[in-house]
């Protein structure tokens, strides 16, 4: 009997879904390309009462659920296209039409609006614009709103550094985005909140979508860059394709040298028993040069069904620098010493190794994502201090520095649409081993040898559906993390940890009339660097050492963020909570306060606000882009047993100026501004403004590029730093090698770009071994 009430049960609840009628299609521009993120709406006759809703995947490819009672439509709309109302049909493609956007007296045309709000993301359109003529993807991004940064590094401002995903696969080398044309991009997303399926520590991801190629073959892309400076640089690289019958060969080889300068001016004040001024001059100059290469294979089981693996070897033939720094001491207002310190540090490594394996698949409705990968290296780094002293003896530190690191990963994500909208739900692992030796022949500074293991354990799930007030979003991701630290092979309970933390978050995308909005909240982590746990102790001068803070607590942030949108304007607002933030603090010895030791502690909290706007309207050859905005922060540091109040806002513009010309010619003219204020324990007192040119010629049909650019004309990229601690002030003023010439060729043949899938697993942890 008791089976019986429960099948009956178990039916009761099925009989909805029984009834339930799926409806799938497309949905494409007039040119036949997917359109990703259009929101597909289905609404029952005749109240037109909304049933359910979604928005469409990278395919352009939606899917509904509903009863089979009754007529219904579907209502398509997506910004920079004409919204649709067309019959609900079980499986239909539907076109959407250009809309052009009216400025006063100026029309402002092309196949998509550049810059538009989509869901939980800003979408940057590249296809058809003048972005595509920008030269790589890296260029793509210095000239996108909100972020800032070069080499593959950036930061989209008031959140944090970004982690880069291609084509849903996390960028693993910086130099992927040297390496992918601008041409070959679709769209760039910048995910200013992200949800729980991503790491706690990803603040802000950005999401590049290139074009998709077809046709089998060989191709290749060949690119030579040249940079005259102080110094030469150069980049030589060539990438290869060749693709069969759903087989995706591919590989890439690239060197990169960089010499680089900096010279910086260091004033100290020590307040102790003793007034101590140091003034001091430092000049560094390196030499960097990295060779890499990459191998990788996809195969296409079937429509629905890809699988590849991916093998990235890099070495280091030379990775050297030479600093100088002359000091000048002064005790209470007389002369005590004057130092000189010369420093020279080389480094060799093994061959960094990481291999990325993946598959990617759907079973009907079910999408499967499974990543796992493997990464290790090993670096073995020289110092030799050379100080010499016009009253006292002069000092020679020798020390070398032993690291390796291994770290295995993996994680899978499955989603399924359930009750009108997408659920997701996932888990992700790390595991880590860090070892760390430092040994100093004239035991100045004490030597260390400490070993890290920690595993992360992380499981997440989301959820999205639409609703009468628009899209709701909801995820949860629980992290179980277990670090044991070891000294001399011993392992010291006070500095391992075992925690649990929760992640939840929320977000809501909704319309106005012509105005987008998205209001979302989130909680994320930031866990200390493995360096900044280091134990190791770093000789500066006799009056300055550097070391980590083996006790930090990982910082915890609350973030609540608006973006709105209208037309070629964009709006963010977003205020976040940092408790336990880490930052840079100095403590005196207690054997001689004159000593500072330069390390981390953790601030009780750092609430901030930052508001930023964009506007990137289009005047015939005339693509402009304006953005401006601050970022104020509310922080009191106790400094000399004064408090000191840093909460001057940091202001912030870029002025962007692409001119489109006949004959395939492409002039840039960008300018960027950072003004004075303050961040952390540091106020920033000076002004920055850099300005960079740069003329684009394409030939035989943009199969050969050439580029010539100016970086910092007018040498304006320059800065200083004032940091407050406990008992000591320091103030340092830097210039940097950075007005050059660039030179660039690139010659593309039959190029077709990689089926790679792969998403990685482990890239934050990563981030935290370097």
């Amino acid at each position: 009997m008791k089976k019986l009430l429960s099948t009956i049960f178990i039916l009761s609840l099925l009989t909805p879904l029984l009834k339930s009628q799926t409806l799938t299609g497309k949905v494409n521009d007039e040119q036949g390309q997917s359109i990703e993120f259009a929101t597909v709406a289905l609404f029952g006759l005749p109240d037109t009462t909304l049933i359910s809703g979604t928005i469409t995947d990278e395919n352009g490819e939606y899917l509904l659920s509903s009863d089979d009672n009754g007529d219904k439509f579907l209502r398509i709309s997506f910004i920079g296209y004409k919204t649709q109302n067309v019959p609900a049909k079980p499986h239909q493609t539907i076109v959407l039409k250009n809309e052009d956007v009216i400025l006063g007296e100026v029309v402002v045309k092309g196949s998509l609006p550049k810059i538009s709000l989509q869901n939980d993301a800003i979408v940057a359109t590249v296809q058809n614009t003048v972005l595509s003529k920008a030269g790589t993807a890296n260029d793509v991004l210095k000239r996108l709103p909100s972020l800032t940064g070069d080499e593959g590094v950036f930061s989209v401002f008031g959140k944090g550094q970004a982690v880069i995903f291609i084509n849903n696969r996390e960028m693993r080398d910086v130099s992927e985005l040297d390496n992918l044309n601008s041409a070959d991009i679709k769209n760039v997303e910048i995910v200013m909140n992200p949800g729980s399926r991503y790491d706690a520590t990803v603040k802000a991801v950005i999401r590049i979508n290139t074009v998709r190629r077809v046709g089998d073959g060989f191709g290749f892309d060949v690119r030579s860059s040249y940079y005259q400076s102080e110094n030469t640089d150069l980049i030589e690289q060539v990438n290869l394709n060749y693709r069969r019958n759903g087989w995706d060969v591919f590989g890439t080889f690239k060197y990169h040298q960089n010499v680089y300068e900096q010279n910086s001016e260091i004033w100290q004040k020590t307040y102790v028993d003793t007034l101590w001024t140091q003034e001091n001059t430092f000049v560094i100059d390196g030499d960097y040069r990295k060779l890499t290469g990459i191998a990788g294979v996809n195969y296409e089981i079937t429509p629905e069904h890809f699988a590849g693996i991916k093998y990235t070897y890099s070495a280091f033939p030379r990775k050297e620098s030479m600093s100088v720094l002359n000091s000048t001491v002064v005790a209470n207002g007389s002369f005590y010493d004057q130092w000189s310190s010369s420093e020279k540090k080389t480094s060799s490594s093994d061959p960094t190794q990481w291999i990325n394996a993946y598959y990617n698949g759907r079973f009907i409705d079910l999408k499967i994502d499974f990543n796992t990968d493997f990464y290790t290296n090993t670096t073995f780094a020289q110092s030799l201090v050379k100080e010499t002293s016009q009253e006292y003896d002069d000092r020679i530190v020798n020390s070398e520095n032993d690291v390796k690191n291994q770290l295995i990963a993996s994680k899978v994500v499955a989603s399924y649409p359930v009750l009108g909208g997408q659920f997701l739900i996932g888990s992700e692992y790390h595991k880590t081993h860090r070892d760390d030796v430092y040994r100093n022949e004239q035991n100045i500074v004490p030597p260390s040898n400490t070993t890290i293991e920690e595993q992360n354990n992380s499981y997440f799930t989301e959820f999205s559906r639409a609703t009468p007030i628009g899209q709701i979003g909801a995820g949860l991701r629980y992290e179980n993390i277990r670090s044991d630290y070891y000294d001399e092979n011993q392992k010291v309970d006070e500095q391992s940890r075992h925690y649990g933390q929760w992640f939840p978050n929320f977000s809501l995308s909704t319309s106005i009339k012509e105005v987008n909005l998205h209001v979302s909240y989130t909680a994320k982590t930031m866990r200390p660097t493995y360096r900044q746990l280091s134990s190791n102790v770093f000789y500066g001068n006799r009056f300055l050492l550097q070391t980590g803070n083996p006790f930090l607590k990982s910082t915890v942030i609350h973030d609540v963020t608006l973006v709105s949108s209208w037309k070629f304007m964009q709006l963010m607002v977003s205020y976040k909570n940092e408790k336990d933030a880490i930052i840079y603090w100095t403590e005196q010895l207690e054997e001689n306060p004159a000593v500072s030791l330069l390390a981390y502690r953790n601030l009780d909290e750092l609430p901030s606000l930052m508001i930023f706007l964009s506007l990137t309207p289009t005047f015939g050859i005339w693509s402009p882009q304006l953005s401006g905005g601050f970022l104020k922060q509310w922080v009191t540091i106790i400094s000399n047993n004064q408090p000191v109040i840093l909460n001057d806002a940091l202001p912030f513009a870029t002025l962007n100026n692409s001119f489109r010309l006949p004959k395939d010619f492409l002039v840039t003219v960008d300018a960027s501004f950072r003004g004075k204020g303050d961040t952390q324990n540091v106020s920033l007192p000076e002004n920055q403004f850099v300005v960079n040119v740069g003329v684009t010629k394409s030939f035989i049909r943009d199969q050969l590029r050439v580029e010539v650019k100016g970086q910092d004309v007018f040498y304006g990229k320059k800065d200083a730093n004032l940091l407050y601690n406990h008992q000591m002030e320091l103030f340092q003023r830097n210039r940097y090698d950075s007005r050059q010439i660039m030179l660039t060729v690139r010659y593309k043949f039959n190029q077709a770009k990689s089926k790679y899938k792969g998403t990685g697993a482990g890239e934050d942890e990563i981030d935290r071994l370097k």
